[in-house]
């Protein structure tokens, strides 16, 4: 029995250890999406919802957009601060503390169920952009525009897919820039597929399986004891 509960207590140890500890690439990246004469890049991800901020960003719904200071900042072609991409005349979000989006930085998109993809078209990226996934307060990943920075196209931004890995999901994201802005464009989101399931829920298994093997063969050890008296 004392073998039992020794595996028991290391096997609830490893399951702690797994809650606690964030995977290192819970998040992978791919580029390229669908280009629209005008309009930029929207994603190609079957089933994704876009929001193209030509109604400005939403602050009530499945997603809610909120920055401090005057609150998300929705602009139309190129300013002083703010350039998003030679093939994108319509309006598109920037994270900036200067300029016409001074004090919107960041930006935080938190949306009602968990997802498993989100992606953008990204806008002139610059070592001060960053896109960082939560679940919930957690932090899984973030990155910065030097991830992104060999796959920009001749137009000076590249659509950006984020997945989840198997097993994770997020349902906050939130963009940041220290510098001059950080421009992007036409968002798309899709809900997990399926709710994730509690990380404790596979290892809880294995343990009551290994502990029932175990506790079998102490039964039949002490029968053969018993027979041999």
């Amino acid at each position: 029995m004392a073998s039992i509960k020794k595996l028991s207590a290391s096997i609830m140890g490893a399951a702690v250890f797994t809650v606690i500890s964030a995977p290192a690439e819970a998040i992978t990246l791919t580029f390229g999406g669908t280009p629209v004469a005008g309009q930029g890049q929207f994603s190609s991800v079957p089933g994704a919802t876009t929001i193209d901020f030509e109604s400005g960003a939403p602050t009530s719904g499945f997603a809610v957009y909120s920055a401090p200071g005057p609150g998300p900042a929705v602009v139309s072609g190129n300013t002083f601060t703010s350039a998003l991409a030679g093939d994108d005349n319509t309006r598109y979000l920037a994270v900036s503390i200067l300029g016409d989006a001074r004090g919107t930085s960041p930006v935080t998109i938190a949306f009602a169920n968990p997802l498993d993809y989100f992606g953008l078209y990204w806008g002139t990226p610059v070592g001060n952009n960053t896109i960082a996934f939560f679940n919930g307060d957690t932090l899984l990943q973030s990155f910065t525009s030097d991830d992104v920075a060999g796959n920009i196209t001749s137009s000076a931004a590249v659509y950006v897919n984020f997945f989840a890995e198997p097993g994770e999901s997020f349902n906050k994201v939130v963009l940041s820039d220290s510098g001059v802005a950080f421009e992007s464009d036409n968002h798309a989101y899709k809900v997990a597929s399926e709710s994730v399931p509690e990380p404790l829920t596979s290892l809880t298994a294995f343990a009551s399986v290994v502990a029932g093997v175990l506790m079998k063969r102490q039964q039949q050890r002490k029968g053969v004891d018993r027979s041999d008296r």
